[in-house]
């Protein structure tokens, strides 16, 4: 085990419950009202399970820590992919699952089966646990961030309130581009362009006329 408790992977499990917790919030209008406190609720039970850990250690083995939390943090991954199955399918609401599904789902389940190498060396783990490792981990995050960004292009294309913001957004810069270009004069053409007055000379020279001397 090293230097890694298995308690790890309960920590892991409850700050993920907790934003489970809030990710279904900024989706309120898909989920019933309860569904963020019963994770958030769950958060609390595993919070008070390692406070009872901690007062009772010497009641609980090696093995037993590490199986409870790991089914810990699996009903945290089950929770993650049961939320976007409930979206994808009975919502009929595909951008909102994609996204949830990239964006906090697959992600979450990355992580949770890559801290799980942590304890292979661990004998009772089966090594099934460990397929996901520092070498796929990159992998798993690319294709989590090309499901999300398909997820929220379909949005983008459906919503239309977002649609109608990429407009009013449009609009405003197609006027600053306006106001900002400068304005020219038109250059008139020198060939076509006469004015007489500039070909007549002015002479002040008097004319005195000799036969009015004489």
């Amino acid at each position: 085990m090293g230097l890694h408790a298995p308690e790890l992977l309960i920590l892991y499990a409850l700050d993920m419950f907790l934003v489970l917790s809030i990710v279904t919030v900024l989706f309120d209008s898909n989920f019933p009202t309860a569904v963020p406190y019963f994770f958030q609720l769950i958060s609390i039970a595993g919070t008070g399970h390692l406070y009872v850990n901690k007062a009772f250690n010497e009641m609980f083995t090696l093995d037993s820590r590490f199986w409870y939390s790991f089914f810990y943090m699996d009903a945290m991954i089950l929770s993650a992919f049961a939320v976007t199955a409930y979206l994808l399918f009975l919502k009929k609401s595909t951008a909102k699952g994609l996204m949830f599904l990239g964006g906090f789902s697959l992600p979450s389940a990355c992580f949770g089966f890559y801290i799980l190498t942590f304890f292979e060396d661990f004998p009772s783990v089966p090594k099934i646990f460990f397929v996901i490792n520092g070498n796929w981990i990159g992998v798993m995050m690319l294709v989590s961030l090309l499901i999300l960004v398909k997820g929220a292009k379909k949005f983008a294309e459906t919503d239309p309130r977002f649609i109608e913001i990429l407009h009013s957004i449009r609009k405003k810069v197609i006027q600053v581009k306006d106001d900002v270009k400068p304005q020219t004069e038109p250059i008139e053409d020198e060939e076509d362009y006469f004015n007489p007055v500039d070909h007549v000379h002015v002479y002040n020279d008097v004319i005195i006329d000799p036969d009015e001397y004489e």
